[in-house]
């Protein structure tokens, strides 16, 4: 955390133009990676969702990275069905062989198993949270505190960030 995010090369976009950090840039970007059978991905995008469409006119943008597991082809339709199944609206990046995935969090890492993994990036492209995978979301259930915690934490320095963004814009 606190370091410059890495560039991305996700290997295509669906259903929006192509992202880059460096056209991002002035916004706070929230990145989940996420794919199909992950109960904890099904238990966190609804709530990114509520926070992108919470944040999304003061700068906050959400991007869902989906890497398919095990690694393979997979088709526009197969991700924006997954997404939407999950409660996902917002931009889809596809990231089939994990090549940004790896460079932003596996590689020389071999005990980071958690591929479902959050960064929260702020208006100058610097990350400042970053989440190492498993679930988070709102939550009154007291076997999912830590899931409510996480949450709050990340929506708090999401305000935070946004707050940042506005007395500096």
């Amino acid at each position: 955390m606190n370091q410059p995010a890495r560039a991305w090369t996700f290997d295509r976009w669906v259903d929006s133009p192509p992202l880059s950090l460096e056209k991002l840039r002035g916004k706070v970007v929230l990145v989940r990676w996420f794919n199909t059978g992950c109960k904890y991905c099904g238990n966190t995008l609804p709530g990114l969702e509520k926070l992108r469409t919470r944040y999304a006119a003061q700068g906050l943008v959400v991007v869902g990275a989906f890497h398919p597991k095990p690694q393979r082809p997979v088709t526009d339709a197969f991700v924006r069905k997954t997404a939407r199944k999950l409660g996902f609206m917002g931009p889809l990046a596809v990231d089939e062989e994990w090549t940004t995935l790896n460079r932003w969090w596996l590689m020389n890492h071999p005990d980071r198993n958690w591929t479902s993994v959050s960064f929260l990036i702020d208006q100058h492209g610097i990350v400042r949270w970053a989440q190492g995978g498993g679930e988070y979301h709102e939550s009154s259930d007291p076997k999912h505190a830590a899931c409510d915690a996480s949450y709050a934490t990340l929506e708090r320095t999401i305000r935070a960030l946004l707050d940042d963004r506005a007395a500096n814009h």
